[in-house]
């Protein structure tokens, strides 16, 4: 069964060319294995995502997507699975495996954006294959360790991981107002500091600090630095930005943070 491509046309281009000019590579040094990226359309995510797919440690063979769901509820700690073996792309399809763990819930994993915004890069990188695992929310940080931990013994060596995360949705049409007359600074500023404790591999505070805002993957994110710690990889903050760079609108607002270990 192939997961369709739901979001060519609107949120990233249908033609080829145009996909292409957008996605891309940079010559810089190779070594990446795990990544929170954004996942808002590619106008906005673009440049977070091709510095990971640039980055990327040729050892790597599988990209496991952590995101969370945007249009299905999910029980807190409910870690969701689908039975896909191929991912359309505009570029071609992508060879998917199946996870093992979570309950399988195809449906939900077929209408999630948060998933299919890194596939044309998968695509274009021709050696990798994709899994894919939902989670919204964890109820504490034993269970995000649990978790951390289950997703860890499911995985070999040769995968590499994206979670799946905008950072603060600010202004009026996210409901998320407490700041005042400098809050565009205010959160940009918070956001890194979130963001560089999940680099430093301070899950659990990262997790305490970031879910005061509206940090949609925090989930997804706070278990990727759980697991990088566990892996003792070394991470750094390497991106920030926000919808505002492209539209000028500082009043509702998206924020955006690439993390990067090797």
């Amino acid at each position: 069964m192939e997961r369709y491509a739901r979001f060519q046309g609107s949120w990233y281009p249908a033609e080829r060319e145009k996909l292409l000019a957008m996605i891309g590579y940079e010559e810089v040094e190779r070594g990446s294995r795990v990544a929170i990226l954004p996942h808002s359309g590619l106008m906005y995510s673009k440049e977070h995502i091709k510095r990971y797919f640039s980055t990327l440690s040729e050892d790597i063979e599988r990209i496991l997507i952590i995101s969370p769901s945007h249009r299905y509820y999910l029980e807190p700690d409910m870690l969701v699975s689908a039975s896909f073996s191929s991912s359309a792309t505009p570029l071609g399809p992508i060879e998917t495996v199946p996870m093992d763990i979570g309950i399988r819930h195809d449906m939900a994993i077929q209408e999630e954006h948060g998933v299919e915004m890194f596939l044309p890069s998968i695509a274009l990188e021709g050696r990798l294959t994709v899994s894919y695992l939902l989670i919204s929310s964890i109820s504490s940080l034993e269970s995000g360790k649990r978790i951390a931990g289950s997703i860890l013994s499911s995985i070999d060596e040769r995968t590499g991981i994206i979670a799946s995360s905008d950072f603060t949705h600010y202004g009026p049409s996210y409901g998320f107002t407490p700041y005042g007359k400098d809050a565009y600074g205010r959160v940009m500023d918070e956001d890194s500091r979130t963001a560089r404790l999940f680099a430093e591999n301070r899950a659990e505070e990262a997790w305490e600090d970031g879910r005061k805002r509206t940090i949609c993957g925090i989930a997804p994110a706070t278990i990727a630095s759980m697991i990088a710690g566990s892996l003792c990889l070394e991470g750094n903050m390497v991106m920030a930005s926000s919808s505002a760079d492209s539209n000028g609108d500082r009043t509702d607002f998206v924020s955006y943070r690439t993390v990067l270990w090797r």
